[in-house]
This record gives C-alpha cells, sequence and structure tokens, in this order.
C-alpha cells in the first residue's frame, strides 16, 4: 500500500518555492499584457497623421505618445552616445543628440544606431534651422548600467545607461520628459533600431511558460516523492 508521506524537509521545500515559481509565472503574464498595450497602442498612433508639435502639445501626454511629429529648429552641440548598442551582431551607438525647437521647446532625439567603426565623434551637424521628423515617445531609461559611472566632462558623452533625471541634470531641467525616435529620412538619422518595449509581448509569455512548468514539474515530483513506496 502506497502511504503519503514526502516528508517534513520536501513538504517544506515546496511550500516556499511553488508559490514563488506560480508569482513568477503571473508577474511575466502581467508584464506581457503590459508590453501587449504599449505595442497596440504604438501601432495604433503611429498609423495616425503627422502632428505638428503645436498640435501635440495640445494633447494629453497619453494621447500624444508614439504619435508622428514634425519638429522645426536646429540640433545642439551636446550628444550621448549609448555603448553597447548591438545590431545585426555588430556592437555600436544609439546617439541622442540635443535638438531645440522654434517653440523653445528641448527635446533629446535619438537618431538611431551606428556602428563603433562608422562613427567619427568629429563629425557636426548642421545648425541651422531644419525640419525633422519622428516618434514622439516616453523617456524611459535606455541601455542598463551595472556599476557606478564617472561623471564625464565635455560631449559627446559616452555612456552605459540614459535616464531622464541624468539628462536633466546635465542639459538643464527644461528638457521635455519625451525623447523623439527620429525617423530614417530626416536629416542627422542613423540607422532606426528603437522598438516602444524592449521585449515584445511573447518573450514574457514564453518566461510564464518556463515558470508555470517548473511549477509542475516541482508539484508532480512532490507527489511521486510522497507516493512512492517505502524500501
Amino acid at each position: 500500500m502506497r502511504n503519503f508521506n514526502p516528508g517534513k524537509a520536501m513538504t517544506i521545500f515546496v511550500l516556499f518555492f511553488l508559490p514563488v515559481l506560480l508569482l513568477l509565472g503571473s508577474w511575466q503574464i502581467s508584464r506581457g499584457m503590459e508590453k501587449q498595450e504599449i505595442w497596440n497602442l504604438n501601432n495604433l498612433n503611429k498609423s495616425l497623421p503627422v502632428m505638428s508639435e503645436e498640435e501635440v502639445l495640445s494633447l494629453s501626454f497619453d494621447n500624444a505618445v508614439y504619435r508622428s511629429i514634425f519638429l522645426d529648429g536646429r540640433f545642439g552641440d551636446e550628444s550621448y552616445l549609448l555603448d553597447n548598442r548591438l545590431y545585426k551582431q555588430e556592437a555600436g551607438y544609439e546617439v541622442f543628440s540635443v535638438f531645440k525647437t522654434e517653440n523653445n521647446k528641448t527635446y533629446l532625439v535619438n537618431r538611431g544606431w551606428i556602428s563603433k567603426e562608422e562613427f567619427n565623434d568629429q563629425d557636426t551637424l548642421i545648425k541651422s534651422r531644419i525640419t525633422i521628423e519622428g516618434i514622439y515617445s516616453p523617456f524611459r531609461r535606455f541601455g542598463l548600467n551595472l556599476s557606478n559611472e564617472n561623471p564625464i566632462t565635455g560631449w559627446p558623452k559616452k555612456v552605459q545607461e540614459l535616464t531622464y533625471e541624468q539628462a536633466a541634470l546635465e542639459i538643464g531641467d527644461e528638457v521635455e520628459e519625451a525623447v523623439i525616435q527620429l525617423s530614417a529620412g530626416s536629416i542627422g538619422a542613423y540607422e532606426p533600431i528603437w522598438l516602444p518595449a524592449e521585449f515584445k509581448p511573447s518573450r514574457h509569455y514564453g518566461y510564464a511558460v518556463q515558470w508555470f512548468g517548473l511549477a509542475l514539474v516541482l508539484a508532480v515530483s512532490y507527489i511521486y516523492f510522497g507516493l512512492k513506496r517505502e524500501k
């Protein structure tokens, strides 16, 4: 006769790790749903007609985000080189440059990716008045820095991570809390690699399946271990 007797140690182990695995799986599903909403909003808004800066600023941020926008103004002297950005298995930079509009607004413009071999920090942008087009996107954290970076003097600044707080401190708090994702045909554009979210929803759902799979294996193993015949 089989007796269910997994033992105290095994029971404590399962009671601790099973909820953790289920929680991680549920969290990944939640993250996937959040990313799906972002992608849906991006796909909807970028398909709408291009707006002027005045039209975008007349909307609430939630209604303006991911809209295509025209900006009239000039590039500034300040640029960030976001390091360790891989594209087609080649290392390069994502270049963020200051753009000051005729409406006295200051934006960071993500000009796209360029390989380290092709980048020349001596190149200068056209400083005359121009019109650019891009996607009006939230100023979220770009990149990831796992160690403390020493302050960098001069421009351009090579960084592992770029945040709004950092830009506001180094450029000035007048910088807008939106980044313009420059369209490929605009002056100063490199290779556009920006995505509205770093991971697509399917990535999170895949992680959820893995966590729930581990939870199932743990539960089945617990039952098997508890029902096996005593020797």
